[in-house]
């Protein structure tokens, strides 16, 4: 008997430490987003392999070197050419290797503001998801606590059939109230195994992993919402508005790669002959190599293409900046969208709030009636349905509360 004991206990507190590492919290669920998900880590390495280009495109071109070997040797006064060598080194424009440099790091940028950018995202799809499991399971709670006042009623009825004062056809209406409510319960879990695994995919976790809750959200959620303020902070700091900023920039430093392009290039190289000796003539200096230093000029003379770059460059810029406009636009339309959501769920959280009070009230009085004279059954189980309907739309309002506010806070939280 002790031993089954000592098993029981054993089997028990496995059962809740393993309870206890799968309840996380929502800031533990941000953290593994950031460390964890693959996306990121993608766009991460992205970023680093774009920042590495920056030694690629700012180093000289290659050097040249050749070699000859000429099959009908040359005759010089000297002697006779038997091998010739040659070395070249071309020198780009001033600053048009930096330029180059400049539009990679801008590019960079680009990459590091898209996982700035998808960072907002995942952190909203972990809160919903936080939220949603938060308030299902209190959903569950309540309809498990309906269920019993129904139980109850279902003992007073049957109290009242065996005394002859009720009907059986109350008891089995009783029943299938109970019965959708134990089905509700059961398509609430499933709702909430869809909710773990779409956090579980974003902090690469076993998907079938069921996460419980740790954090209490239950009350309403507080915040300043200031429009102005907003719009301000999205135009300078927005990843969105960053990303725009780094394609303007991008598009600067190719017109300065551009300019430097069409600048003359200019290269220093040494042509060298071997030279062999004459052996029909001893002149002064017989067999003196050859060593000729030379610099090369490469000026640009067609400049359409030039111009049509510079042009296109332009036109690109000018396109990112009614871009810009427009994504202020759409944000703060969005803004306003979520903060009209937010205030329908206070109004309906208020509403359900009386409703519920009224409803109770209403559910006591019934319920005394039919204690006492068996009258008002149906007015009971009526009312009985409306205040759980009032409890759950008192749930909801909290969980679109949280959620507008989530979908605010991806907009401006960065």
């Amino acid at each position: 008997m002790r031993l089954f004991k000592l098993k029981f206990i054993l089997i028990l507190s496995f059962i809740l430490m393993m309870q206890n590492i799968r309840a996380q919290s929502l800031d533990s669920l941000l953290q593994l987003a950031v460390s964890e998900n693959t996306t990121l880590k993608s766009l991460e390495l992205e970023y680093k392999a774009e920042l590495i280009k920056t030694d690629q495109v700012s180093q000289l071109p290659n050097p040249q070197f050749g070699i000859g070997i000429p099959i009908l040797q040359p005759e010089t006064r000297l002697g006779p050419q038997t091998i010739m060598v040659s070395a070249s080194q071309v020198f780009p424009w001033f600053g048009a290797l930096k330029a180059k440099k400049e539009v990679v790091i801008s590019m960079s940028k680009m990459r590091y503001e898209k996982i700035a950018s998808l960072k907002l995202n995942l952190f909203y799809a972990i809160k919903a998801n936080y939220y949603q499991l938060e308030f299902t399971e209190e959903k569950q709670a309540l309809i498990e606590k309906d269920i019993l006042l129904l139980k109850t009623i279902e003992q007073l009825s049957l109290s009242k059939v065996e005394s002859g004062k009720g009907s059986i056809a109350d008891i089995l209406r009783i029943q299938l109230k109970i019965d959708e409510l134990t089905n509700e319960i059961a398509i609430l879990e499933n709702s909430k195994r869809t909710a773990s695994a779409r956090i579980n995919e974003i902090i690469k976790q076993p998907l079938r992993v069921q996460i419980t809750v740790k954090d209490s959200l239950l009350l309403l959620p507080l915040f300043n919402y200031d429009l102005a303020a907003f719009q301000a902070k999205i135009s300078a700091h927005h990843p969105l508005m960053e990303i725009l900023n780094a394609k303007t920039e991008t598009s600067e430093n190719r017109d300065l790669v551009n300019n430097a392009t069409n600048n003359p290039s200019i290269g220093l190289g040494i042509d060298y002959s071997l030279v062999g000796q004459r052996t029909d003539a001893n002149p002064i200096n017989n067999g003196r190599d050859i060593l000729i230093p030379k610099v090369m000029l490469s000026i640009p003379i067609y400049r359409k293409s030039f111009k049509a770059t510079n042009d296109r460059e332009a036109i690109n810029r000018e396109a990112l900046e009614w871009d810009k406009i427009s994504l202020i636009d759409q944000m703060t339309r969005q803004l306003i969208e979520y903060k009209t959501e937010y205030d329908n769920a206070i109004l309906m959280f208020k509403l359900s709030q009386r409703q519920v009070i009224i409803a109770q009230q209403t559910y006591e009085i019934l319920l005394t009636n039919y204690s006492t004279n068996s009258a008002g059954f149906d007015d009971l189980l009526s009312i009985q349905s409306q205040m759980l309907k009032y409890k759950q739309q008192n749930i909801n309002a909290r969980l679109f509360a949280n959620i507008a506010v989530a979908k605010i806070e991806r907009l401006t939280n960065f």
